[in-house]
C-alpha cells in the first residue's frame, strides 16, 4: 500500500481556451473538473494502473466531500479530516498552443484543532505500516514548514519508506534534515534550493549529492521535456523520452513520482539487483510523466497510455552537459 498525504488538497478546473488574451473576454470550448493536489494526483496516476493506494487530506463538508466521492469512484480509499473552510479550487488555462496558465487559490487556514487532527489521521494510518508515505504540495495556512520533517520522523520510527515533492520552506527543510527516502524536486525548485543555477548535470548532481545523508535515499530530479536524473549515493542515471506532442504540463511531475514508486515496487516483487532495479524506476518515471503531458487537463495516464519502449537510460551521463541539451 502506499499512502499519500495531500494537505492542501484542491478541486482543479481545467478550460480548454484555443487562445488566451488578457484583458478580454476568452470563451472556453471544454471544461473538464478534477480531483488535485500532488499527493491526490500520485494517488490518482497509482490507482489507475492498479497499484494499491490511499489518499489522506483535510476536507470541508461540501467541496472536500466532492473530492471524497470523486477519489472513491477511481477506487482510491480515502481518510480525510475535517475543516471547517472550504478546499481550494484552481483555475488552469490550456491553449491550443500547448502553453498553460494556472491560478491556484491559497487554500483555507487550518486551525491549531484542523492541523492536529490531520496528524492523527496520517499517525493511524501509518501504524498500519504502509510501503510508502508520500507527502506533496504546499502546505495551508495554519501549518508550517517542520510538518513534513515531524511525520517523516514518525513514519521512520515505524519503517514506512517516505517520498517527499514539495518546495519552498517546506522543500528546504526536509532537504537539509535528510528524512526522505526520496525527494523529488524539478530542476527549477531545486535551484531556489541552492540560491544559484544549476545549469549543468553536473551541477545538478554534485548539489543533489551534498542533500543525501543515507545511503539508501535518493533524489529524483525531474527535467521537463529534458527527462529526468535520478542521484543515489552509487550512481547518477537520466533517463529521456522520445519526442511527444504535449496537450498539458499539469500533474506531469506527480505522475512521474507515481511511476517511480510503482516500479519501486515492482522491482520488490521481482527481486532485481540495485542496478536494474534503479533503471527500471528512473526509466518508468519518464515514462508515466511523458505519458500525462499527452492528456488533457489534469487527466492521469493508465497502462494504455505509457510507453516505456520509448525511453533511454543513460548511465553516469557527462558532468559538462547542459540541462536544455539533454
Amino acid at each position: 500500500m502506499i499512502v499519500t498525504l495531500t494537505a492542501n488538497p484542491s478541486i482543479d478546473v481545467t478550460l480548454d481556451v484555443p487562445e488566451f488574451h488578457p484583458d478580454e473576454v476568452n470563451r472556453a470550448v471544454s471544461k473538464c473538473t478534477d480531483p488535485a493536489g500532488k499527493g491526490i494526483n500520485v494517488s490518482r496516476a497509482l490507482a489507475k494502473n492498479g497499484v494499491d493506494t490511499a489518499a489522506i487530506f483535510p476536507a470541508d463538508p461540501v467541496s472536500g466531500r466532492w473530492l471524497e466521492l470523486a477519489l472513491n469512484a477511481e477506487g482510491i480509499d480515502t481518510l480525510s479530516s475535517p475543516i471547517a473552510a472550504e478546499i481550494r479550487t484552481n483555475m488552469i488555462i490550456e491553449q491550443a498552443n500547448g502553453q498553460t496558465t494556472t491560478v491556484n487559490e491559497p487554500g483555507p487556514r487550518l486551525t491549531p484543532h484542523e492541523h492536529a487532527a490531520l496528524v492523527a489521521t496520517v499517525e493511524s494510518v501509518l501504524a498500519s505500516k504502509p510501503a510508502w508515505l508520500v507527502m506533496g504540495g504546499s502546505l495551508p495556512l495554519g501549518l508550517d514548514s517542520r510538518l513534513y520533517r515531524e511525520l517523516a520522523e514518525v513514519a521512520h520510527s515505524l519503517g514506512v519508506r517516505v517520498a517527499i515533492d514539495t518546495s519552498g520552506n517546506a522543500l528546504s527543510d526536509v532537504a537539509h534534515a535528510g528524512v526522505a527516502d526520496l525527494l523529488k524536486p524539478n530542476h527549477e525548485e531545486l535551484e531556489e534550493l541552492a540560491g544559484h543555477p544549476l545549469p549543468t548535470v553536473g551541477d545538478v548532481t554534485t548539489f543533489a549529492h551534498s542533500l543525501l545523508r543515507d545511503s539508501g535515499a535518493a533524489i529524483l530530479v525531474s527535467l521537463g521535456e529534458h527527462g529526468a536524473l535520478l542521484v543515489t549515493d552509487h550512481d547518477t542515471l537520466w533517463a529521456g523520452h522520445a519526442p511527444v506532442t504535449v496537450d498539458g504540463t499539469v500533474g506531469a511531475g506527480d505522475s512521474c513520482l507515481a511511476g517511480y514508486l510503482s516500479a519501486y515496487q515492482q522491482a520488490e516483487v521481482e527481486h532485481l539487483d540495485s542496478d536494474a532495479s534503479r533503471r527500471l524506476m528512473v526509466s518508468t518515471a519518464v515514462a508515466w510523466g511523458s505519458a500525462c503531458v499527452r492528456l488533457p487537463g489534469t487527466t492521469v495516464p493508465g497502462p494504455g497510455d505509457i510507453t516505456i519502449n520509448l525511453v533511454s537510460v543513460l548511465e553516469s551521463p557527462d558532468p559538462t552537459t547542459r540541462v536544455e541539451e539533454l
